[in-house]
C-alpha cells in the first residue's frame, strides 16, 4: 500500500470514528443534553491547569471562535463554566470550569466510557498500550501541523 493510500485510510477511519462518537451514538452525552462541542470544551478545560483564554480554548477544543462563543454561552447558562476578564489583558476573556462543570464532565466521561466498554473488551492489555500510544502520536502530529 502506498503512503498516500495510508493517509486516505486514516482520514476515512478518523471520519468514521467522528461520526460514530456523535452524541446520537453516545447516550451519555445525549441523555444529559450535552453536545459534542460542549463536551470538547468541558474536556479541554478539565485537562487545563486553570482558566484558558478563549483563543486557546478554541484551539484546544478544535472549534472556531464563533462556535466557541456559542458553546461557552450555553455552558455558562447551565453554570458549568464561568467567564471573566483576563487580569493581564482586559480585552481578553478567561474561561474556567465551575464545580458543577467538573462534576458534569466526570459524569459524562464515566458514562461514555461505560457505554463504549463493549467496543474494546477484546483488546489485550498490550494492545491497549499500543493503541493509546498511536492515538497520542496521531494527536501530537495533528497539533504540530495545525499549530
Amino acid at each position: 500500500m502506498k503512503q498516500k493510500d495510508h493517509y486516505r485510510q486514516v482520514i476515512r477511519l478518523v471520519s468514521g470514528i467522528g461520526r460514530l462518537t456523535n452524541p446520537q451514538h453516545l447516550p451519555a452525552l445525549s441523555d444529559r443534553g450535552v453536545s459534542l462541542s460542549q463536551f470538547l470544551v468541558l474536556d479541554a478545560l478539565s485537562a487545563a491547569t486553570g482558566a484558558l483564554r478563549m483563543g486557546e480554548l478554541a484551539r484546544q477544543a478544535g472549534l472556531t471562535s464563533t462556535e466557541l462563543s456559542r458553546v461557552v454561552s450555553s455552558l455558562e447558562d447551565d453554570a458549568a463554566v464561568a467567564r471573566r476578564k483576563d487580569p493581564e489583558d482586559s480585552r481578553g476573556r478567561l474561561v474556567a470550569l465551575t464545580a458543577a462543570g467538573r462534576r458534569l464532565h466526570r459524569t459524562v466521561e464515566r458514562e461514555a466510557t461505560r457505554d463504549l466498554r463493549g467496543v474494546w473488551e477484546d483488546f489485550t492489555h498490550e494492545e491497549w498500550h499500543r493503541f493509546i500510544d498511536y492515538l497520542g502520536r496521531l494527536e501530537d502530529g495533528l497539533q504540530r501541523v495545525r499549530g
